[in-house]
């Protein structure tokens, strides 16, 4: 009997795929992602005021950016059905509040068929994105070599790679950078610095010479508010390892045999700042040559910016502690249980940033 309820049909068609972290995480996770996307709207809040004033000025700004993300023509039919709606609720007008509910989701219908639309697009983008990044870690005589990329959206500005100087050459270059900002902006700019970056590794020998011409090359065309911190790492003959840094996080070692993490930070700043000639000047080369079951972990800052719902960051004392922790895991189940710590961790807060990760065992 209950089976032919329309009601019952109705709401079962409407609530059959719902589950309560869904609920949760457009509480926790949505909600907080609307606010970040308006928030450049809403003035700061005049603190001589009182808690009413600017509950009432916030609720304007918030409904005024909503409106001005909007095109002319829906914004003007939006305002035409409040004011339908206002009527017909004053003057007990069943008439105007149809009206009003049908211009409301005919409005709501347009917007989804763009926001689906756009979301096909960067699924597109993100398949492009992906398929230009290694899909699997290199064999390397010296080294077990894992990696890890997410991004905070369907595209984002992490970029790793793994390069060799030539088809013949075993010499092997790892790149790990992080472009300033998220989404499709910092996605293409991250392609321009694959593009540049292979084509220097193969046309210079030294990593300050590849970094100081990928800092000429890509910072011609780069827009003020961006910026670009990376790390070039090679494989020498002999496994020790050169570094060269700009701007970009350190990188972590660990040395299985004194049990002890360091830190290796050589100098360099970021690419696309106005540096006025102090790139080049402090740029910095380091070689180590890690000793069997030594780690060494390259990542960008969204591994240790990661937040959880209560805003505690990740941080990178916890993920020191891990390395060391974890230090008997090869490169693979090392990456998987920091991946796993990171999800749990984080849970159902929003991803702010892109989030990379390579990681080296001597073997």
């Amino acid at each position: 009997m209950s089976s032919s309820n329309p009601i019952k049909r109705i709401f079962d068609l409407y609530t059959s795929d719902l589950t309560l972290q869904e609920i949760e995480r457009l509480i926790k996770k949505e909600s907080a992602a609307v606010y970040e996307f308006y928030k450049n709207e809403i003035p700061s809040p005049e603190i001589h005021k009182s808690k009413f004033v600017r509950g009432v000025i916030f609720a304007r700004s918030i409904f005024n950016a909503f409106l001005l993300k909007m095109n002319a023509a829906r914004r003007i039919f939006y305002i035409l059905a409040l004011l339908l709606f206002f009527i017909g609720y004053a003057n007990q007008n069943g008439t105007y509040l149809i009206v009003s509910f049908l211009i409301v989701n005919l409005l709501l219908a347009f917007e989804m068929a763009d926001k689906f639309t756009a979301k096909d697009e960067l699924e597109l983008a993100n398949k492009i994105q992906t398929s230009l990044l290694p899909s699997v870690s290199p064999t390397n005589p010296f080294y077990e070599i894992s990696s890890y990329y997410k991004s905070a959206k369907e595209v984002g500005g992490d970029y790793f790679d793994f390069i060799y100087k030539d088809e013949s050459d075993e010499k092997l270059f790892l790149a790990i950078g992080d472009i300033s900002g998220k989404g499709m902006a910092a996605a293409l700019y991250m392609i321009r610095v694959q593009a540049i970056l292979q084509f220097l590794i193969n046309n210079f020998f030294s990593l300050s010479e590849i970094m100081i011409n990928l800092k000429k090359y890509f910072s011609r065309k780069l827009r003020k508010e961006y910026f670009l911190t990376i790390m070039l790492s090679s494989v020498n003959n002999d496994g020790s390892l050169t570094i060269c840094r700009a701007g970009h996080m350190p990188a972590l070692h660990f040395k299985a045999k004194e049990k002890r993490l360091e830190v290796i930070n050589p100098k360099g700043i970021g690419i696309g700042l106005n540096d006025k000639g102090a790139f080049e000047r402090t740029l910095e080369e380091v070689t180590i040559k890690p000793e069997k079951d030594d780690i060494i972990f390259f990542y960008t800052d969204g591994v240790i910016d990661a937040m959880n719902i209560d805003k505690v960051q990740f941080g990178e004392e916890r993920l020191k502690k891990v390395i060391s922790e974890k230090s008997s895991f090869s490169s693979e189940d090392m990456k998987e249980y920091i991946v796993k710590y990171l999800e749990y961790f984080c849970y159902n807060a929003s991803q702010t940033d892109d989030f990379t990760m390579i990681i080296l065992k001597a073997i």
